[in-house]
């Protein structure tokens, strides 16, 4: 430690104080701040022996701010007295960096585990035409289809204050659960600093992401074919939109197997008692012939 005393003249027999005082301008102190964002410390005697360090942010600019941050052991100015020797608060403040969101992303996702198409997948054979992996995409990220596509979806496509990133947008579907996702990344024209900013411009609202009945062209299947997807596709449509949970697409399917196995099992049981009847009918009539013999 670095200290000094007061020397003074003194006769025999006399008392005297020794005061020690410490060097503040060559104590060490510490800082929360990283070493490499901007931040400025500076220095100041105080003129009693005491000296105070005080942190300053780097000034912000278009793609970062910068705040201080304290805590109750940290500050803006911290002060050693000579007395002590040491710092109080222990530290300087840490000057936190925001950085600007750039863009935003979103999905969609749709149960078709019932749907005779499943669009996207990579395995399964009705995959195919525009319902395929690579014509999906196309659709999805289509920026002039007046029907399909995220552009529908998400207000800053619309308004023109993003562009949609086509090469990490797209679908994925996963045979396993049958369920389809649709995804999209956005890049803001013009970043924003705020949640609800990044939010208000990059959320898809809440319709459906539309791949079927599309203004444009994608190598499109037999017309009835894709007609029967179309059906399926809008009815599971509605049930989003009115809030339906996604595993509700199978109630339906359910309850029609159960009314056709019921069908089958009547007609099952009606035919074997015609079957018997007509039997026994056949066995009396060659029990009478055998008589008249």
């Amino acid at each position: 430690k670095q200290w000094y005393q007061r020397r003074v003249a003194i006769t025999a027999g006399e008392e005297i104080t020794v005061i020690t005082y410490y060097d503040c301008n060559n104590a060490p102190f510490k800082s929360l701040n990283p070493a490499d964002n901007g931040a400025s410390v500076a220095a100041t005697d105080n003129g009693d022996g005491s000296v105070t360090q005080t942190i300053t942010c780097a000034a912000d600019t278009d793609t970062a701010r910068f705040e201080l941050m304290t805590t109750t052991n940290s500050a803006a100015s911290i002060t050693c007295l000579k007395t002590t020797g040491k710092y109080e608060p222990q530290f300087l403040g840490r000057c936190k960096e925001t950085n600007p969101f750039t863009g935003g992303k979103g999905s969609q996702n749709m149960n078709l585990k019932n749907s005779g198409t499943k669009a996207c997948s990579s395995t399964d054979a009705s995959a195919v035409g525009e319902f395929s992996p690579a014509n999906m995409k196309l659709k999805l990220n289509s920026m002039t289809d007046t029907a399909c596509g995220f552009k529908h979806r998400v207000p800053c496509l619309l308004s023109g204050e993003c562009t949609l990133d086509t090469v990490k947008s797209g679908c994925t579907f996963d045979d396993a659960t049958g369920v389809l996702s649709m995804n999209y990344f956005v890049n803001f024209v013009t970043p924003v600093w705020k949640f609800t900013e990044r939010d208000a411009l990059a959320n898809k609202d809440d319709q459906v992401i539309k791949f079927w009945s599309c203004s444009e062209s994608y190598s499109k299947r037999r017309r009835r074919d894709a007609e029967n997807d179309f059906e399926d596709f809008e009815s599971i449509e509605k049930r989003a939109v009115n809030g339906s949970d996604a595993e509700d697409s199978s109630t339906s399917d359910s309850t029609h197997f159960v009314a056709a196995t019921t069908v089958g099992v009547c007609t099952v049981v009606l035919m074997t008692a015609f079957l018997t009847v007509l039997v026994l009918r056949m066995k009396q009539k060659r029990s009478e012939d055998l008589e008249a013999l």
